[in-house]
């Protein structure tokens, strides 16, 4: 006699099968797929009743507290069931349940339930009841029944049930427990589904009123943004390639300082709209370039730096965009939804569109040597360095770095003409000098010593730059005043 029969025929079972011929399949399903357990017959016994009745019986632990969530989450379920889930929780106990009665009420319904679902939404309060509720479910589980913990995702499982089905107050997870009691087969083992005709959308939306009963909204809030602030939404960003797909991101949302700053009254379709208010003639593309990689390494997952460019308003302003939060669906690991984007004035940026070419290349090159001179080379190449001082000094040329390709001249040949040959020459072969010390892609003899902390080497490969510094400020000064008294005698 094979184990399923054996099972099948113990006198209980088969006296149970004999008088209850209607759930003999139900009986037999259940039987074949707990006959491998341990506890098989005991768990077989437990299911009679559920199994003939076609019902499933819940047991539903909570504090007075939340008896409002306990109450709007039973409702949804035994609504959502056709009367094919049976749940016992506290607040359908009449008055006839006191003192010893209502105890052993209790013990009754929890001996008897096939699931034992626990609320327990704030780790604070004194649990000791719900948890003697839990052991009491506990001491007598089968491989058939189910404990599960209806939690706030942000509440630690007690330890007494860790380890048990936990569902977090997510609309994700919450979707994940309701498939299993509604759509799924053997909700408890021999049972068919208790509701196979809801739909997705009816998951869902019952999902979102048991995470809304757990998670309370707080109220409706209206954000109220000071900066100029867009929405943007890509409809694949797969196809985020290049600096020129922005223009293709949707705008979902603006506020009305960002439309002003465009010289927009009403909310245009795409960014690429949005940004054809913006005076053509004095535009710098780099802010366009840095703000794509931003959002690429933000859908990649990716660590990104700020954008540093600029964009000049038709009112003068210098503004800088920032990428200051996304939207994701579902959970902290979603899809991306909508990109928020809040663009901000700085007042530190400067304004060269009407600085004759030369004079403004020159000043912007003085402007970066007098901050590599002083913030670089006199501050760590002059005295003895700590760990903490190769730090501050890689932060610094990274920060003079960012500025210098987002606000500076693109390249040293845009200066070169403007010296004699000689001094053009001399210039080059300094810029050559430094790359080879240090260059973005951090293989040079000061970015090497930078990684490895090198406190004694760094400051002598700083120093070394000393006396070319010093050449280069007084060759760039000396023609930077000779252009600006051309410029004031003609």
């Amino acid at each position: 006699m094979s184990q399923l029969d054996q099972l099948l025929a113990e006198p209980e079972i088969a006296k149970f099968i004999e008088t209850n011929q209607v759930a003999v399949g139900r009986i037999t399903q259940a039987a074949e797929l707990l006959v491998e357990k341990d506890d098989a017959l005991k768990a077989l016994k437990k299911l009679l009743p559920a199994l003939t009745e076609k019902e499933i019986y819940v047991f539903f632990s909570y504090k007075k507290k939340d008896e409002l969530a306990a109450e709007t989450i039973v409702g949804l379920l035994r609504k959502n069931s056709a009367g094919k889930i049976k749940i016992t929780y506290q607040k359908d106990f009449t008055e006839e349940y006191v003192g010893k009665r209502w105890r052993a009420k209790i013990r009754e319904e929890i001996h008897r339930a096939n699931w034992f679902i626990l609320l327990f939404p704030d780790p604070s309060d004194d649990w000791d009841w719900c948890l003697f509720e839990t052991g009491l479910f506990e001491a007598q589980l089968t491989s058939a029944d189910r404990l599960i913990c209806l939690h706030h995702p942000d509440t630690k499982i007690p330890d007494p049930i860790e380890g048990y089905h936990a569902v977090s107050a997510t609309i994700p997870e919450v979707e994940k427990f309701l498939r299993m009691i509604f759509l799924n087969d053997n909700p408890v083992y021999g049972l068919k589904p208790i509701n196979d005709s809801m739909n997705p959308q009816e998951i869902t939306t019952l999902s979102k009123e048991i995470v809304d009963a757990i998670r309370p909204p707080q109220g409706c809030f209206i954000r109220q943004t000071y900066e100029p602030w867009v929405e943007l939404k890509f409809e694949n960003s797969s196809n985020l390639q290049k600096k020129d797909d922005l223009d293709q991101a949707l705008v979902q949302d603006a506020n009305r300082e960002a439309l002003s700053l465009f010289d927009f009254r009403d909310k245009p379709s795409t960014l690429g709209e949005l940004r054809s208010g913006l005076p053509e003639d004095k535009q710098d593309d780099r802010w366009r370039e840095e703000l794509f990689h931003v959002i690429r390494k933000i859908i990649d997952g990716r660590k990104f730096s700020p954008v540093q460019a600029v964009f000049q308003t038709n009112d003068g302003r210098l503004i800088r965009p920032v990428a200051c939060a996304v939207d994701r669906v579902g959970s902290i690991d979603g899809p991306i939804e909508v990109f928020h984007i809040t663009f901000n004035e700085e007042v530190a940026a400067i304004d060269v569109s009407s600085m004759p070419k030369d004079i403004s290349v020159l000043a912007t090159y003085l402007r970066y040597a007098f901050r590599f001179r002083w913030e670089v080379l006199e501050k760590f190449g002059t005295s003895p360095m700590s760990e903490d001082d190769v730090k501050r000094l890689h932060n610094t040329l990274e920060r003079i770095r960012a500025n210098v390709t987002s606000r500076g001249i693109r390249g040293v040949d845009e200066i070169l003409g403007l010296f004699t040959p000689e001094q053009g020459n001399r210039i080059r072969e300094m810029y050559h000098d430094w790359y080879q010390t240090s260059n973005p892609t951090r293989n040079g003899e000061l970015d090497i010593a930078i990684q490895n902390k090198e406190v004694d080497k760094i400051p002598e490969i700083l120093a070394r730059f000393i006396p070319a510094s010093q050449e280069f400020l007084k060759i760039t000064a000396d023609r930077f005043s000779e252009l600006v008294t051309q410029i004031a005698q003609s």
